[in-house]
């Protein structure tokens, strides 16, 4: 009787264990559901929120391209993507859905390792928080030339002058456009070394005559804040004086895709460059 007892005891246990690794398989399976093919196209990832406190400690050290892509693409999964803390747990990930891991990570890649600072210097008097000023209105509705959704974030100056706030390369990397286009007037865009795409719109002039193919330092000036497009070339006055900023960037699927400049700008904000202007 006692041999039957230790028998179903060790059965007992045997179908306790079989359970408790079920159950950590379907935890985990859960959790790797986060990832899909698609997930760059999701509003989650779009949004781009990472405070800048967060910021600040992935960029303590100097970490190579598939750490930092690992240490922020998992913080950003594991916290939902509105991490609170940074998080290098990324085995479930690599274990369920390693494709689609690592295509997230390059598409972070893109957005934030060519990072080096904001797009306009603050005048060595002032702080850039009390100079520049931006909202998030990502996606808010834009109506001129038919009903869109804004695809940047929009800064703009305590001085509401054109041509006075320089504009500056946030990245090193070669510029991809430049010239007047309709909605956003005098553009040029940068393509940094990771593939992000960083537009800056609504020019007043250009710095110098910049030709496609042209490689660019980041804190270079690129042109001056004004208030062109809307119109034919050299349209001006349809609205006040800012930048507008866009971030794209083109996931596996190849379509470009824009994502909120807004906690990008929150972040680099205390690397802002000091220029005398």
């Amino acid at each position: 009787m006692k041999r039957k007892t230790g028998k179903q005891l060790l059965l007992l246990l045997f179908l306790l264990f079989l359970l408790t690794l079920l159950q950590d398989f379907v935890r985990q399976r859960g959790q790797a559901s986060l990832l899909k093919t698609d997930t760059c196209f999701t509003e989650a990832f779009r949004e781009q929120v990472l405070i800048p406190e967060l910021y600040q400690k992935l960029t303590e050290k100097e970490y190579s391209d598939g750490a930092f892509a690992d240490l922020l693409t998992t913080s950003m999964l594991n916290g939902n993507f509105h991490p609170r803390q940074l998080s290098w747990d990324n085995q479930v990930y690599l274990r369920f859905k390693p494709q689609e891991y690592y295509d997230l990570c390059n598409c972070y890649l893109a957005i934030w390792k060519d990072l080096e600072t904001f797009p306009i210097p603050s005048r060595k008097e002032r702080e850039i928080a009390k100079e520049i000023y931006f909202e998030d209105t990502f996606g808010a509705d834009r109506n001129f030339s038919g009903s869109r959704k804004h695809e940047g974030c929009d800064l703009f100056g305590r001085i509401s002058r054109s041509g006075f706030y320089p504009v500056i390369s946030m990245t090193s990397g070669v510029v991809e456009k430049i010239g007047w286009l309709p909605l956003g007037g005098y553009r040029i865009g940068i393509r940094s070394s990771h593939g992000g795409y960083f537009y800056y719109a609504h020019l007043a002039v250009y710095e110098k005559d910049f030709q496609i193919g042209e490689n660019v330092e980041a804190g270079q000036i690129l042109g001056y804040m004004g208030d062109t497009g809307y119109g034919e070339e050299g349209t001006s006055g349809k609205f006040p004086v800012h930048l507008h900023l866009g971030i794209y960037i083109t996931p596996t699927k190849g379509q470009e895709l824009s994502v909120n400049p807004y906690y990008v700008l929150q972040a680099m904000k205390k690397n802002a460059k000091k220029y005398t202007y």
